[in-house]
């Protein structure tokens, strides 16, 4: 219930082109900041710490269609 943050590790599989993910609170404005670079067909992931907004979600955007794999695995208050 206190959480601010999440650890979370973000995979990119199998995308249609170069691009991008960002990862940010859901109730903000989308920053201009990449949190994972991606090439096509190359599986790529990175391991970034997120704000969460108040409602406690986190919302992620891809540049290209992609297949998105997201782990939680730590939650910082």
């Amino acid at each position: 219930a206190d959480a601010r943050s999440v650890v979370v590790n973000v995979t990119a599989v199998a995308p249609s082109g170069r691009g991008f993910i960002t990862v940010h609170p859901c109730a903000s404005e989308r920053p201009l900041v990449s949190a994972l670079n991606y090439v096509a067909a190359v599986t790529a992931s990175n391991e970034v710490i997120a704000q969460l907004d108040a409602g406690g979600a986190v919302c992620l955007y891809t540049s290209e269609a992609t297949h998105l794999v997201v782990d939680a695995t730590a939650v910082v208050t």
